[in-house]
């Protein structure tokens, strides 16, 4: 059990590392659809694509 979280941890501290090397990219929301305060440290962006045969 001991050896599963410190592999989980260290995975997570890797994760985070990456992140952190990747640049930021601004997207111009405009009047989309959204949900919460407009000024959120994070904003998440969902893309579907419709015509992909698992969504079907």
């Amino acid at each position: 059990m001991m050896r599963l979280l410190i592999v989980l941890m260290l995975s997570l501290l890797a994760t985070a590392a990456g992140a952190a090397e990747q640049p930021l990219i601004n997207v111009p929301l405009g009047d989309a659809p959204s949900r919460g305060p407009t000024d959120a440290a994070v904003t998440m962006i969902e893309f579907i694509d419709f015509n992909d045969l698992i969504v079907r």
